[in-house]
């Protein structure tokens, strides 16, 4: 259910005690995947995108950058620690 004004997805997270509690949909998936992926070394363009808070292009950008694309059997995976080494250059002062 959006508020007037809030332009932000939503997602109804059901609780034990059936409460519901709408949390925002970037909140929602950074869990979730953080707690699916947890040790997981190598992400799909669309779950990098969630995990990193990123458009998918933005993300394919980033894996491309950070020479950290894999190919196998057709499919294009991103190595997360590769991505992460990178981002070490980028930080702003």
């Amino acid at each position: 259910m959006k508020r007037s004004g809030d332009s932000e997805k939503k997602v109804d997270c059901y609780l034990d005690n059936g409460v519901i509690v709408q949390v925002p949909r970037h909140i929602f998936d950074d869990v979730v995947l953080r707690m699916h992926f947890p040790d997981r070394e190598y992400v799909s363009y669309k779950e990098g995108a969630i995990l990193y808070s990123l458009s998918e292009r933005k993300f394919f950008d980033l894996a491309r950058d950070a020479k950290a694309k894999v190919q196998y059997g057709g499919r294009v995976l991103v190595s997360i620690k590769d991505v992460n080494e990178f981002l070490k250059y980028c930080k702003v002062d």
